[in-house]
């Protein structure tokens, strides 16, 4: 029953069904542009705009300290002795975030309870640089989707998206391994949350008592992501274009974030910025569950024709596109990883 529902509903799709149709606009876009790779020349401080092998760290490390977690970049063939000195020279202790530098759509984002753990992620890893960042309690995660035109002094926020992260309730009688099973954004990855939540699969669920089963905030991991399209305001453009002026020559991509409130949000605190990303950052407000197929639609061909606006104004500035071999050349190395 949870497969067939997930079947019917598209915010459960493969990306690359889901994505058919922008595909197809893509190729009208380039067609216009007379440039395959036009999206490229959107954001100049990133690599191919940020459509496919970029840097977290690299643009990451702009910002000012006190924005963003304690983040640090290591070699995925680091020893154990250097990999606790790192720990103890940036302060990071367990849990920690740990993530592949040039990761997408949440893959590879674990929370680490432990040293052992996180020696064992490391040697499994099939990525070279991989990013430990401290782990941040804040309450509340947003991904804001921010774009500035070239010739324009301040930028617009077109997408919100709040999220709400995987909490189960026991109900006093099904084990928790029954409710996970039962649950429709979590049943793809049994296996592994099985393995991590060994201690209590078998053992009844006390009624009432709440489990947050997921950490990270990835709608691909079991986060319900959710329209917050109505908490766009000047104030919050202003803090946004605070943000985005730290990166000269970023002008589309979003923000995700960790919170404590939306009031102290706007007022510039207890905020921090977890991740950014460029092209490749998608409307995620479309994958509320009271969005339609066609508004979803709708709104990623709206963004679509924002990067090419950009990259457009660019391109009369000078900035050039990276040329179809190269970027293919990386797409492939980027997929075979």
């Amino acid at each position: 029953m949870i497969r067939l529902q997930r079947i019917f509903r598209y915010e459960f799709w493969p990306f690359w069904l889901f994505y058919v149709p922008a595909y197809m606009n893509w190729v009208r876009l380039a067609i216009l542009a007379r440039y395959t790779t036009y999206f490229t020349a959107t954001n100049p401080i990133m690599n191919n705009s940020g459509a496919i092998n970029v840097s977290k760290f690299s643009y990451l490390s702009k910002l000012p300290t006190a924005w963003i977690p304690t983040t640090v970049k290591i070699d995925a063939k680091i020893d154990l002795n250097s990999l606790t000195t790192v720990l103890n020279e940036n302060t990071l202790t367990f849990p920690l975030i740990i993530k592949p530098d040039r990761g997408e759509r949440g893959k590879g984002v674990q929370l680490v309870p432990t040293l052992n753990a996180l020696t064992r992620i490391i040697k499994s890893s099939p990525c070279r640089d991989l990013l430990l960042q401290s782990y941040c309690n804040y309450p509340n995660e947003a991904g804001i989707l921010y774009y500035r035109y070239p010739n324009e002094v301040r930028g617009r926020i077109s997408s919100i998206t709040t999220k709400e992260f995987c909490v189960l309730t026991g109900d006093g009688i099904s084990p928790w391994g029954k409710l996970i099973e039962s649950n429709i954004r979590l049943s793809h990855r049994l296996k592994l949350l099985k393995e991590r939540h060994a201690d209590c699969w078998e053992i009844p669920s006390v009624k009432g008592e709440q489990k947050l089963v997921e950490p990270i905030g990835s709608h691909n991991l079991g986060t319900k992501f959710l329209s917050g399209q109505h908490l766009r305001s000047q104030a919050l453009t202003a803090c946004l274009d605070h943000w985005a002026d730290q990166l000269p020559g970023f002008y589309y991509g979003r923000f995700d974030i960790k919170y404590t409130s939306w009031e102290a949000l706007l007022a510039g605190e207890e905020f921090k910025i977890i991740e950014i990303n460029g092209v490749n950052a998608e409307p995620t407000h479309i994958y509320d569950p009271n969005h339609t197929l066609a508004k979803a639609y709708r709104d990623i061909f709206f963004h679509m024709k924002i990067i090419h606006q950009i990259s457009k104004q660019n391109r009369s500035l000078g900035i050039a596109p990276k040329r179809l071999k190269p970027f293919l050349t990386e797409l492939l190395h980027t997929t075979t990883q």
